[in-house]
């Protein structure tokens, strides 16, 4: 058994003295011992766990970098936009399907946004004047004027709008989307205060 540092106290033996060679009257002369400088030159332990580790540890390091190698390939061989495409399409249908729906219920509600205040003219006159009441009366026109003309525009002619007129004024644009984002936190915020 070999002493380590790490062998226990009670295993280890105590070490017998060489005992000397005896001469012989016809022997070969023994070879020369050692010198002090050359026996007492470090001797590294092996260490058998490491070298089991190792040999453990090498088959599955190979067998790693052969997956990575064999992943990164068929990686490099997919034709991504054979694959995004479709997907791709599917979610401009959809988003073009949603606004579309969004501009019917817009144009809806502003036509009857426009029949409440045509209604509510009249009761605009009998209490604050006839002036009033036509300015009740043109809004309501206006507010028709913009719901038809948003009923016979399609998506993509209201979409090509948007672009332009924020190309022209982006101050305008960024304005305008400012208040209405305002105006839905306040919308939201109220109906989250009375649930």
């Amino acid at each position: 058994m070999v002493d380590t540092p790490d062998t226990p106290p009670a295993k280890r033996a105590k070490k017998a003295p060489n005992p000397k060679p005896r001469k012989s009257a016809g022997a070969a002369p023994a070879a020369p011992l050692k010198t002090a400088a050359t026996a007492s030159a470090p001797v590294a332990p092996v260490d058998k766990a490491a070298a089991s580790w190792t040999s453990q540890i090498e088959p599955v390091k190979a067998q790693a970098e052969k997956v990575v190698k064999t992943a990164t390939e068929k990686l490099n061989a997919v034709d991504w936009r054979t694959h995004i495409d479709p997907l791709k399409e599917q979610a401009s249908k959809t988003a073009m399907s949603a606004a579309g729906a969004a501009k019917d219920r817009t144009g809806s509600a502003m036509q009857s946004l426009a029949k409440l205040i045509s209604d509510t003219a009249g009761t605009v006159d009998a209490k604050l004047g006839p002036q009033y009441g036509d300015y009740a009366r043109q809004a309501a026109e206006s507010v028709a004027g913009a719901a038809d003309k948003l009923d016979s525009k399609d998506v993509d002619q209201l979409m090509t709008e948007a672009r332009d007129f924020v190309r022209k004024s982006p101050a305008v644009a960024i304005g305008a989307a400012a208040v209405v984002g305002f105006v839905l936190m306040r919308l939201a915020k109220g109906s989250d205060d009375e649930a």
